[in-house]
């Protein structure tokens, strides 16, 4: 995509921030204003939500996004794209990366059955992808730098160290638990209202780790179903001893709280 194309800012929320604007914007609003634009349909072989190929009723988002934000005057490299769904779920990624791909706002499931959606399965529960699922015709879904959220509402173009500025630890031995938790938890979880809404926000006003006994939540980290039927964390993959680094970062955060 090139930048230089890009329409100026138009229904996109801006907030200015120190080093650079950030913008923020809502699917549904656009939606219900019929801004969405000229759609296709995509087929992404082997989706990674549904296991199969499928084929979507889509717009580009490349395209959506330059109709609502002046691509020119972001960096690029120093900006990430945070998609924030419907269950509090938050990823990101870098906005260059997202750029040079080939993304859809996919809204409708052409193969559903009486339905805009088919069902999706997940820990015994039933739900459908709506309002808006992304998907991409370009990337590999075993690259885990591309991010496939479903339930879509709002987008957010925002600095790429945003979250580093407020979360960084100043205690070098804290550092590979941060990065650990950035890389693991920051996309359901918050600290201090920084991250997802999926789960429980982790230290404000009182830290997991001043409720939970030190050992038994370094265990449920690495296993939550052993703990919890039925439960809503993922098995993250991880070694106990980086659910360690995690708790001991926690910890730290711990004395480090909102408006401290």
């Amino acid at each position: 995509m090139n930048p230089s194309n890009a329409s100026p800012p138009k229904a996109a929320t801006i907030e200015q921030t120190v080093s650079q604007p950030e913008y923020h914007i809502d699917l549904l609003d656009l939606k219900t204003k019929k801004k969405l634009r000229k759609d296709t349909i995509v087929t992404i072989v082997n989706d990674p939500v549904y296991h199969k190929t499928k084929k979507y009723k889509a717009v580009n988002a490349l395209t959506l996004i330059a109709n609502e934000i002046d691509l020119r005057k972001i960096d690029a490299n120093s900006t990430k794209i945070v998609f924030e769904c419907r269950d509090g779920y938050k990823p990101e990624m870098p906005l260059a990366l997202f750029l040079a791909s080939k993304p859809y706002l996919a809204f409708k499931d052409v193969g559903a059955k009486g339905a805009d959606w088919e069902p999706i399965s997940k820990n015994g529960n039933k739900m459908d992808a709506a309002p808006f699922y992304l998907v991409y015709t370009d990337a590999s879904t075993k690259d885990d730098r591309y991010k496939w959220p479903y339930n879509l509402m709002k987008i957010h173009i925002e600095p790429i160290d945003k979250s580093k500025t407020a979360l960084y630890p100043k205690d070098p031995s804290r550092v590979a638990g941060y990065t650990l938790f950035q890389n693991q938890c920051i996309t359901c979880h918050a600290i201090n209202g920084i991250g997802g809404e999926m789960g429980p926000e982790l230290n404000y006003p009182k830290s997991v780790t001043e409720y939970w006994v030190e050992t038994e939540l370094v265990n449920y980290i690495v296993n939550p179903a052993s703990f919890r039927n039925k439960v809503k964390m993922p098995t993250l993959g991880i070694t106990k001893q980086q659910s360690q680094e995690i708790v001991g970062y926690l910890k730290y955060m711990a004395e480090n709280k909102k408006g401290n």
